[in-house]
């Protein structure tokens, strides 16, 4: 008797009128204002589905969060009576520089633009803008991860295939097999942050950056500490420059006093360095033993961490938004202001383009291949002003803080964003390492209150199905993956993802997915360029609550 061959099960096909793949800021705005649009009209409402490779609303969102409330305020003019999270007003801000054990306080150039400014946890807006999502009739996904896109014959996008549950280690499919759903739309918004998976898919299929300087990323890490109430002094911000950062590593700290008792403070590192023994993560534990922060701390504690990139290359690095079947929104586009720092507004601004785009075709009767020009219009009305206007001061800060910041002000406050000239970055992220001899080497820190990276992850909540196939794909032999006597892998990771081990004499690097934290640092940072990241099974990863 011959032996039972395994059938896989056919893959379900849902169809929608609009399907939204993100459940952050600005695919959430999409799909409100969609609703919202079509209740206002009187119009037969749209079937929208909006799918998020995260477990529940937030569990994959992280930012500062220092947020202009124009975004909002057009979504919901009365969110500050409806949302129940954080909502602080901004009242004080401060800048300084750091030294070792010295802080010296900057003059305030106001380059952020802070006024009106609101602090808030974005995990929390997130579940509160998915539950307005939910009452106004979206289908919302959380836990489906869209692993690839569908492209018809003629090469436009008709949707997305969800990641299967239930696979081995070498991809079989076990007794809990379940395969990914097939979800077709007309219109596909992608809303998946920086760097995602199926933005980065769809960006070199259709050659999006065709004539782009390579997108410039930062690593954030955030900790989000109890603290005795009468330190906290809420609407306080603060920012840093200076040590620990130094070498040719820019970004900058930041702390902010965002209610009473609970302190949000973290480190922003770009990922263009140079030394490749730079660790973002130690880095960040060593500003928590700064006397700037020491004594704030003293007597708290961390209650929840996590780490993720951001995107700050600004119009210079803006892939075109639209293609055959689809739209990029947010961050997944690039729409961060690198002026201010800010792109929860845009994040908002960028759905309500996208949906007020989608109902102009509709309203015009219009096929959808008109729906990029219209995209394109509210773009330059809401949002590409700013982006203008602010165009040069991150390329500047490449020159270090200092001539970094007075050209920001001199690029702000006397040519008005204006300048007759755009600096403009030519070399990705991942071509500045040089050789580790070129630098000294670094010592940690200790302290209190320092944590290691084992902590760091029980903070985060992180947590991925033991045996299924790894989703970090090294395209290198595993002997090759050790660059002379430094790797940068050993480095960069927050997460701890890659650790070096030695078989024989032979040393190699080690993968532990299951640690991962999604934040897509090594696909950015990797040298050889050989590191894939894809999405695990949808629900996976870090589990955030109030990041």
């Amino acid at each position: 008797m011959s032996p039972k061959t395994h059938r896989e099960p056919e893959i379900e096909e849902l169809a929608f009128d609009i399907l939204i793949v993100g459940a952050g800021p600005a695919g959430l705005a999409a799909a409100l204002h969609l609703a919202q649009s079509s209740r206002r009209q009187g119009t037969t409402p749209y079937s929208i589905c909006l799918l998020d490779k995260g477990g529940h609303p937030g569990a994959h969102i992280l930012s500062g969060a220092i947020m202009d409330p124009r975004g909002l305020d057009r979504l919901f003019p009365d969110w500050r009576q409806r949302f129940p999270g954080i909502q602080t007003p901004v009242t004080r801000e401060r800048m300084v520089s750091l030294t070792r054990k010295r802080t010296l306080s900057l003059p305030h150039f106001d380059l952020m633009d802070n006024r009106e400014a609101v602090l808030v946890s974005l995990g929390q807006l997130c579940r509160w803008l998915a539950q307005q999502a939910e009452a106004a009739g979206v289908q919302l996904f959380f836990g489906f991860a869209a692993n690839q896109p569908i492209l018809d014959d003629q090469g436009i996008l008709r949707g997305i295939i969800t990641g299967d549950r239930g696979r081995d280690l070498h991809g079989t499919p076990s007794r809990q097999f379940q395969p990914g759903v097939r979800l077709v739309a007309p219109i596909t918004l992608i809303a998946e942050g920086a760097r995602g998976h199926l933005a980065g898919t769809l960006i070199r299929h259709f050659q999006l950056d065709r004539g782009k300087t390579p997108q410039h990323h930062a690593l954030g890490m955030k900790e989000i500490w109890e603290i005795p109430p009468e330190r906290s002094q809420p609407g306080t911000i603060e920012h840093a420059v200076g040590w620990p950062l130094g070498n040719g590593c820019h970004g900058g700290g930041f702390v902010y006093h965002t209610a009473p008792g609970r302190l949000d403070l973290g480190l922003v590192v770009d990922l263009d360095y140079r030394n490749p023994r730079t660790d973002p993560f130690s880095l960040m534990q060593c500003l928590k033993t700064h006397p700037w922060l020491r004594a704030l701390l003293e007597g708290g504690h961390p209650v929840e961490a996590g780490a993720r990139v951001l995107v700050k290359g600004g119009i210079q690095s803006l892939p075109h938004p639209a293609f055959p079947g689809g739209l990029l929104l947010g961050d997944a586009a690039g729409f961060l202001d690198g002026r201010r720092m800010k792109g929860i507004h845009n994040a908002i601004l960028s759905g309500i383009a996208a949906a007020t785009a989608i109902q102009e075709v509709r309203d015009s009767r219009n096929d959808t291949t008109t729906l990029g020009q219209h995209y394109w219009h509210n773009l330059e009305a809401m949002i590409l002003p700013d982006l203008i206007r602010g165009r040069n001061v991150q390329p500047g800060m490449a020159w270090g803080p200092w001539p970094g910041m007075i050209h920001g002000f001199c690029d702000q406050k006397l040519f008005r964003g204006h300048a007759p000239w755009t600096w403009r970055r030519h070399r990705p992220d991942r071509s500045g390492l040089q050789p580790a001899s070129r630098f000294q080497l670094t010592s940690s820190c200790q302290g209190p209150r320092v944590i290691d990276r084992d902590r760091f992850l029980y903070l985060s909540g992180v947590r991925h199905r033991e045996h299924q196939p790894s989703h970090i794909h090294d395209a290198r032999p595993a002997a090759m993956r050790v660059h002379d006597e430094v790797s940068p892998e050993d480095h960069y990771c927050p997460a701890g993802v890659f650790t070096r081990t030695t078989t024989g004499a032979t040393p190699m690097i080690r993968l532990r997915p299951h640690r991962c934290l999604h934040c897509q640092t090594c696909a950015i940072k990797d040298p050889w360029n050989a590191i894939t990241w894809t999405p695990p099974e949808g629900g996976d990863g870090p589990h955030y609550q109030s990041m």
